[in-house]
């Protein structure tokens, strides 16, 4: 696979997420406060051209754009995304016959420097909610454990480490069918804002539930699972999206986890759709 495709199609995706209404996160349409597009579409472009190398690791792609970003932006915009991204780049780099397969390989075939290196990449990214957590697993521990134990006692409760836990189940059986399948419906804009609510609610936001706790996660949960009730594919739903946005902004509720998923699935959309790899 060509790099400089990949750089494109990541870059797309990074940037198109932002042109749909996604209550509680940054878009064109509502800004989280204190923060900016030019800066998202800044840190889209920095992180393409480094986990889109051919010659970093899987742990250096992700620690290496983690590290810059963080230290231009001053801030962290896009640590999920890059987690996320990073091996289905890898395994497009790769020239995979059978995606899935080779994905899982990646995944369960992480050496310890890769494994250190990312998590070095979360403890400079620090995200918020993170301190919060003094259980086994602990990333800010000194005794650390190896990464395919952190990624089993994390995914219990963190969408990424679920993903790399399961072989992105959540985004190969339920994010990309339903996308696929409001793309014969309706406009691609409303296509990625119902995904976005889907993906929201199906489970609890790890961000939000990272940052507040488990019941005002859950309280988002069941506010978007009203939500997507009313929403119509084949009409406008500004108004209805505008509301719950206002309710979430108010609260400084950011539902980052489920952008992330959402950015994911559009690459991954878009490496299948171009590619037509196996999956």
């Amino acid at each position: 696979m060509s790099s400089e495709i990949l750089k494109k199609l990541y870059y797309q995706s990074c940037c198109e997420e932002l042109t749909a209404f996604k209550p509680g996160n940054h878009s064109i349409f509502s800004k989280i406060h204190g923060m900016s597009e030019k800066k998202f579409r800044y840190a889209a472009k920095i992180s393409s051209e480094i986990i889109t190398n051919k010659n970093l690791s899987f742990g250096e792609s992700i620690f290496l754009s983690t590290k810059k970003c963080k230290t231009e932006l001053n801030s962290n915009y896009n640590l999920g995304i890059i987690l996320l991204c990073t091996p289905l780049i890898r395994i497009s780099l790769s020239g995979t016959k059978n995606f899935k397969r080779d994905l899982e390989k990646l995944l369960s075939n992480v050496s310890k420097k890769d494994g250190e290196l990312f998590t070095k990449a979360i403890e400079f990214a620090s995200p918020a909610g993170l301190k919060n957590y003094k259980g086994p697993g602990n990333i800010f521990d000194k005794k650390k454990i190896s990464f395919s134990k952190m990624i089993k006692i994390s995914s219990e409760w963190d969408r990424i480490s679920k993903c790399y836990n399961n072989n992105y189940k959540e985004i190969f059986d339920f994010g990309l069918p339903i996308f696929t399948y409001l793309l014969r419906c309706t406009s691609r804009k409303v296509a990625i804002e119902i995904l976005y609510i889907s993906f929201l609610s199906t489970s609890t936001d790890s961000h939000i539930q990272r940052k507040f706790g488990q019941y005002k996660a859950n309280i988002v949960f069941k506010k978007c699972c009203e939500l997507k009730k009313k929403l119509n594919m084949y009409k406008n739903n500004h108004s209805l999206l505008k509301n719950f946005d206002h309710y979430l902004k108010k609260l400084n509720y950011n539902p980052g986890t489920c952008a992330d998923l959402t950015v994911t699935t559009l690459l991954i959309h878009k490496i299948r759709d171009i590619f037509k790899f196996p999956l």
